[in-house]
């Protein structure tokens, strides 16, 4: 067998440690050998030191769940914030219908029994000059009901569904309207588009600029006296006298309308 063989300074230290650990282990002291206190001296600080790493590691775990926690009560606070931003748009949007309608019904009381409220639920102002309301047949709406805003006619019924309704407004090409200019003699015919206009009336009729511009009702369409617009600079001819009208509804501020029966107009 191969014997291990020790330098002798290191032999002699291991003697003495030898010597010294039997020495302690037989003297006793008032609370045991002086062996045991030196092994409680030195493993009471790293018992304490385990207990206070695992007091961290416990309270670490508990703010994580309280972190945890704290997070799904902001994002809680969060969606609920949005929901009672969605509910006060549509609060402030439900607010200006029912101020518009009021503001409505005061412009045209003659009105109030027989028109049908209606509230602007989608609007295509540059494609197919359009908008479209929540009245329907359902409601008693007609094709060829006139549309009126506060400040005057949008325009009239082109199509109608069960539960909504098309409006044509004067801004298309293809609408138009019987008018006459107040303070002027004749009739004549509004014609829509992107430049609204006045023809029809006889020649060298001169029309003052900014005078009122409302319906006759010869078209079987329109209600007489409403409110179409305000003259331009018009253009005197022999042969025809051309008016430039400034239509007063704003389809792009109307969020509730009047729908106006269409009337009969006798043969």
């Amino acid at each position: 067998m191969a014997r291990l063989a020790l330098r002798p300074d290191l032999s002699l230290a291991l003697v003495c440690l030898g010597l010294y650990v039997a020495t302690a282990a037989q003297v006793r002291l008032g609370s045991g050998t002086a062996l045991a206190v030196a092994y409680q001296a030195f493993a009471q600080p790293v018992a304490q030191a385990v207990g206070h790493l695992t007091a961290l590691a416990q309270d670490l775990a508990v703010g994580r769940q309280d972190w945890q926690k704290t997070l799904a009560q902001l994002q809680q606070l969060k969606e609920e914030n949005q929901r009672l931003a969605r509910e006060n748009q549509i609060l402030a949007s439900e607010l200006l219908i029912l101020r518009q309608a009021h503001e409505l019904l005061g412009s045209f009381p003659s009105f109030q029994r027989q028109a049908i409220l209606a509230a602007v639920v989608s609007r295509d102002l540059l494609g197919t000059h359009t908008l479209v309301v929540n009245r329907g047949r359902r409601h008693g709406v007609e094709r060829d009901s006139a549309v009126v805003a506060t400040e005057g006619v949008l325009g009239r019924v082109d199509l109608v569904w069960e539960e909504a309704a098309r409006v044509q407004l004067l801004s298309h090409p293809a609408a138009a309207a019987a008018a006459r200019v107040v303070g002027v003699e004749g009739e004549a015919l509004l014609l829509g588009g992107e430049r609204p206009r006045l023809e029809g009336l006889p020649p060298y009729t001169e029309v003052p600029v900014k005078s009122p511009v409302v319906t006759t009702g010869s078209e079987g369409i329109y209600a007489p006296g409403l409110p179409l617009g305000i003259t331009g600079k018009s253009e005197v001819g022999a042969m025809f006298t051309v008016v430039p009208v400034t239509l007063v509804a704003r389809p792009e501020d109307a969020v509730a309308v009047l729908l106006l029966p269409r009337r009969r107009v006798a043969p």
